[in-house]
């Protein structure tokens, strides 16, 4: 933002002791800038404030009215595999949903008397169950279990239309029989599971998110009503945002985690920008500012900051549109809250510190008075530790930088996956009924599909081809069986061979397979098929997983080099020094760098899960370590900004290099940790969570943000400061004075 010359926006006049007015402008420090848009908005207030309820009833009527729509899992699929999944979804097999009742003994297979009976008590129970049209024939396990197939109507997407009817059937036998263990499996029951538990996730991360919040709100703050504010700010970010993102969605349906994405985010950074904006706000006024002259000073300072760091997530967050596939909708809607809070910050806060007044410091709480006495002071934690770390700051970098490095190498090893099953919780009854029937029919497991396209009259020859492929694809390493029929569409131009893999999901050596089946297989079955005008042969199944996981390790370096080189110019142009803005790159990159480590020794291993709850699949989700360095190289920005501006602030009053680090940290790193303080909280929820790529997404971000805030920039950012001296705040002619 262009700063006007304090003359036209202050004027300079004696200074004098602030009146008791909340409306009324003094003359105060006429060396710092005031914003004219904060002064507007404070000065108008009853307006703004009208204006800003309407559109927050809107978002909520939006949200309320259209859901969010959300994409189909095939939607964001690619290559290859993606061709072969459409070809099967587009053709008619002329089969019906199934779901599958599977009855183990835990000791051991049934005894064949008991297994004739239960058979016949299924077969009698799920008769007439509502959703189900037709019951199969009860068939042994290899385990020694007992099978029962169910037919059910379909849905416009070839899912089970209902199946609550079989679901209570199937608990009512599993009470009866409570020595035996009785389960049902079947897509569409595990995807009604799964989407009710990350409902229920959902609604748990509200419910202790807020409180979390407030709490450390009023701890930072020690006022009940200033608390509220930087609250009420991110609430209404979040209402906004969603309501945007489910109007968006009707067009453009988004990822399924898209919702937790802009309450996760918008609440963090729509409370952050309040805080930082709102706790200046208050320091000016208890400087001697009146309310309107703190309002427009913060607006020019603070909020300049959170206009910076704003711009900085958002274009850290167009990275994602780079990358296309599944992270345009995360992007959009993080873009969406992004830009709403600091809309919010920049318009809507100036108007309600305007209607408050001094009464934002009603309801003070006692003990917190002692502590702010000493923030901003050298008496301070952090300004003893600016101190510090400026009186030798080369020791400092060199040994906290090393810690940090020391910190990222786990990340080296870091392997990715698209996780399967294997990731749900173990306590859902669907995944717990998965493993059951996995377990009594193997050749049901992970496959690889074949899928071929041709002309219906060429049906038996590629039914004899694929048949005839048996045998080499059995001589791939780790292909457990190649399948002896070929299911095809009604109209015979689509068929289906099943190749069994040994690997999970999950299972790095899953794409050795897929790239084994590839090149050993398929060149040979499209020689045979090449006298077949327009046959085309794909391959699905598990495949989809390599294939995503490859087209997003391409995709990151794109994205990684697009937010660093953008998040230069932002620097350059915001404070005019090449030597800060490549400072900031690589500290940010350092804290990127630290948090993967982070991840892979948390979640690469075994040795958290007891901790966290979630069973080790030793593989990060594929799309996580992408979304993480995006979002974090966009928030870490939030206080690196913050910090470097008081930096520059106390500079251009006059005070020397180290001084000035010395200030701003002991000014600014209060407020830093605070805000923080609220992401880590927001965050941390995240990590409690059933879903273990939201624990990753959570711990990932959480002590990203917490090294960040303290380590960062309590300790290595004034080390590098220090080491830059005056290069920290002057640059090259040529820049756009864009900076103050």
């Amino acid at each position: 933002m262009i700063q006007n010359p304090p003359a036209v926006l202050s004027p300079r006049r004696a200074p004098e002791a602030p009146r008791e007015s909340a409306t009324e402008e003094v003359a105060y420090r006429p060396d710092l800038p005031r914003s004219p848009i904060a002064l507007w908005s404070a000065r108008h207030k009853w307006l703004v404030l009208a204006t800003s309820l309407l559109v927050v009833l809107g978002g909520v009527g939006l949200l309320g009215t259209l859901g969010i729509t959300t994409q189909h899992v095939n939607d964001q699929l690619v290559g290859d595999s993606a061709v072969a999944i459409e070809l099967m979804d587009g053709a008619d097999f002329g089969d019906a949903p199934t779901e599958f009742v599977v009855v183990t003994d835990p000791v051991g297979p049934l005894d064949a008397d008991r297994a004739q009976a239960l058979g016949a008590e299924l077969v009698a129970t799920y008769q007439g169950t509502p959703g189900v049209t037709g019951v199969g024939q009860p068939f042994p396990g290899v385990d020694g279990s007992l099978v029962l197939p169910l037919e059910f109507a379909a849905d416009e997407d070839g899912a089970a239309l209902e199946v609550d009817g079989s679901l209570a059937a199937t608990r009512d036998l599993a009470d009866q029989h409570q020595d035996l263990t009785v389960g049902q499996f079947g897509p569409t029951s595990l995807d009604q599971e799964m989407n009710e538990t990350v409902g229920e996730d959902f609604e748990r991360a509200e419910l202790f998110a807020i409180p979390a919040t407030l709490i450390i709100l009023l701890l930072a703050f020690g006022a009940v009503l200033a608390a509220g504010v930087p609250l009420l700010i991110g609430l209404g970010s979040v209402a906004v945002a969603l309501g945007l993102t489910a109007a968006i969605s009707t067009w453009v349906p988004v990822d399924q985690n898209s919702q937790a994405i802009v309450l996760l985010i918008g609440l963090a950074v729509g409370v952050d920008y309040a805080l930082l904006i709102v706790r200046r706000a208050r320091e000016e006024r208890r400087a001697g500012a009146s309310v309107l002259d703190s309002i427009g000073i913060a607006g020019a300072t603070a909020g300049r900051a959170v206009a910076i760091s704003g711009l900085t997530v958002v274009i850290a967050m167009s990275g994602m549109l780079v990358a296309g596939g599944m992270f345009t909708s995360l992007g959009l809607g993080a873009m969406f809250v992004v830009a709403v809070a600091v809309a919010a910050a920049i318009f809507v806060l100036p108007a309600v510190l305007a209607l408050l007044g001094d009464r934002i410091e009603a309801l003070r709480l006692p003990f917190t008075r002692r502590r702010e006495a000493r923030r901003g002071t050298d008496r301070s934690l952090w300004g003893r530790l600016a101190g510090a770390v400026t009186s030798r700051p080369a020791t400092a970098l060199l040994v906290v930088g090393g810690a940090m490095v020391a910190l990222a190498v786990p990340a080296l090893g870091m392997k990715t996956a698209i996780g399967g099953v294997e990731t749900l919780p173990k306590d859902l009854a669907g995944v717990q009924a998965y493993h059951q029937f996995h377990t009594a029919v193997p050749a049901e497991g992970d496959v690889l599909q074949v899928v071929v396209s041709a002309p219906a009259d060429a049906a038996d020859e590629v039914e004899a081809a694929l048949l005839g492929s048996a045998d080499r694809a059995e001589a791939v390493e780790l292909v457990s069986a190649a399948a002896d029929q070929v299911d095809q569409s009604v109209d015979g131009t689509v068929s289906v061979w099943n190749i069994g893999v040994e690997v999970s999901s999950s299972d790095e050596r899953l794409s050795t397979v897929v790239e084994d089946v590839r090149g050993e297989v398929l060149p040979q079955l499209r020689a045979d098929l090449s006298d077949v005008p327009g046959a085309e042969v794909h391959l699905g199944g598990q495949a989809v997983v390599t294939d995503l996981t490859s087209w997003m390790d391409q995709r990151l370096p794109w994205v990684v080099g697009l937010v660093l080189t953008l998040s230069l110019v932002v620097m350059l142009l915001s404070f005019g020094s090449p030597s800060l803005a490549l400072a900031t790159v690589g500290l940010n990159v350092l804290s990127v760098g630290a948090a993967y480590g982070v991840l892979t020794l948390v979640f690469g291993g075994t040795w958290a899960e007891g901790l966290l709850g979630f069973t080790s699949t030793g593989a990060i989700a594929s799309w996580i370590p992408m979304m993480l360095f995006v979002l974090l190289f966009g928030l870490s920005m939030d206080y690196h900004i913050f910090v470097t501006s008081r930096v520059r602030e106390a500079f251009d009053r006059g005070h020397s290099p180290r001084e000035a680090i010395r200030s701003g940290v002991a000014r600014s790193a209060g407020v830093v940790t605070a805000a923080a303080a609220v992401m880590v909280g927001v965050f941390s929820i995240f990590g409690t969570l059933s879903m273990l790529e939201m624990k990753q997404l959570g711990v990932g971000l959480g002590v990203a943000i917490l090294v960040d805030a303290t380590v960062v920039r309590g300790v290595l950012l004034p080390a590098v400061l220090a080491l830059l001296g005056r290069r920290a705040h002057t640059g090259p002619a040529w820049l756009p004075k864009l900076h103050h």
